[in-house]
């Protein structure tokens, strides 16, 4: 009974987790349409992530005493929501850049798409990681979350550059390195994620 629990949780975790990369989509496309409704859509969902982050806790830390796979997705749930949360952290940022006119470079927003791609692919892959478990999968997830920890950063360190030439104004550069924080965030939840799913 147990293990049939734990493989119903990993299906729990793995929508949870594909509710995420909706939101993460979603997000994109207002960031990159300029749409205010797409960024709403986002953000409605990050009240249904929460929900679930609550009760698939709660069903885990029931179990979790007699058994020990359910102790170690523990904390999975809280961080794909900490995933949903670095995402209106995006979702946020965008508005602002909206509703303040904030002009982004060519070069901010095509460095934000890389980022976009990159974090739906290593959301796509750690689902199927939750339900899989297959190491090589996780493996290839850990290792993607830190090119993808390393792609903000270096992102964030030639927009200074961008800063000090004068190529954007204080209020348009501290929207814009808001969202690469967002994506390190991203990249470190997922990568404590997998971690768990994997027993490391």
């Amino acid at each position: 009974m147990a293990e049939q629990t734990i493989k119903d949780l990993k299906k729990e975790i793995y929508l949870v987790m594909h509710k995420t990369e909706e939101m993460l989509e979603l997000t994109e496309d207002g960031f990159m349409r300029s749409k205010l409704a797409l960024l709403d859509e986002a953000d409605e969902l990050t009240k249904e992530i929460q929900t679930k982050e609550d009760s698939l806790t709660a069903m885990l830390a029931k179990i979790a005493s007699q058994n020990s796979e359910a102790r170690a997705l523990l904390s999975v749930p809280s961080h794909i929501e900490k995933i949903a949360t670095s995402i209106k952290r995006i979702t946020e940022s965008s508005r602002i850049r909206l509703k303040e006119g904030l002009l982004f470079s060519d070069k901010a927003i095509a460095e934000a798409g890389k980022l976009f791609a990159k974090a739906k692919e290593v959301l796509k892959k750690a689902s199927d990681a939750a339900v899989t478990g297959s190491q090589g999968t996780i493996e290839s997830v850990l290792k993607e979350c830190d090119a993808m920890d390393g792609m903000a950063s270096s992102f964030a360190t030639v927009h200074e550059e961008r800063l000090v030439t004068g190529e954007c104004s204080p209020k348009t550069s501290s929207t814009y390195l808001s969202i690469l924080y967002a994506f390190d965030d991203i990249a470190e939840h997922l990568k404590e994620s997998v971690k768990r799913l994997s027993g490391k």
